[in-house]
């Protein structure tokens, strides 16, 4: 007869069983920095401190991402923004944390909004159509 402590570890390992091997394997997560341009003073981040902020902090920790320019709204005014998406293994999270701290403390910034998303899929696309089997 189980006793309530087998019961659970059995019921663990059916659990673990049964959950698809990607998502256990998976430690890949889409990260989006969302960095505001106005700082508390009423001026801006200039384009050539985003520049250097860019070059100099985030290009030598990740190998590639994708900025976009973008319009956000904070406590109901327009404030424009760059929005930096990573493709990250779960280790290197803690360099886009440090980054977002960093910014905020150049720009005095209230803060840097980060968002994190599970991959489920990662792949390269290439020109050539991939062979099928016949």
């Amino acid at each position: 007869m189980f006793n309530s402590k087998k019961r659970l570890c059995v019921w663990l390992v059916i659990v673990i069983a049964l959950t698809p091997l990607r998502v256990l394997a998976s430690d890949y997560y889409s990260v989006q920095l969302y960095f505001g341009l106005s700082i508390p003073d009423g001026s801006g981040v200039t384009m050539k401190q985003w520049d250097a902020f860019l070059s100099e902090q985030i290009v030598p920790r990740f190998a590639g991402f994708n900025v976009v320019d973008s319009v956000g709204y904070w406590q109901g005014e327009p404030e424009r923004a760059k929005i930096v998406t990573i493709v990250m293994k779960a280790a290197s999270i803690p360099d886009a944390e440090a980054i977002a701290r960093l910014y905020a403390r150049m720009f005095h910034q209230d803060s840097v909004m980060m968002v994190q998303h599970p991959v489920a899929k990662l792949e390269f696309v290439t020109e050539k159509e991939p062979e099928r089997s016949k």
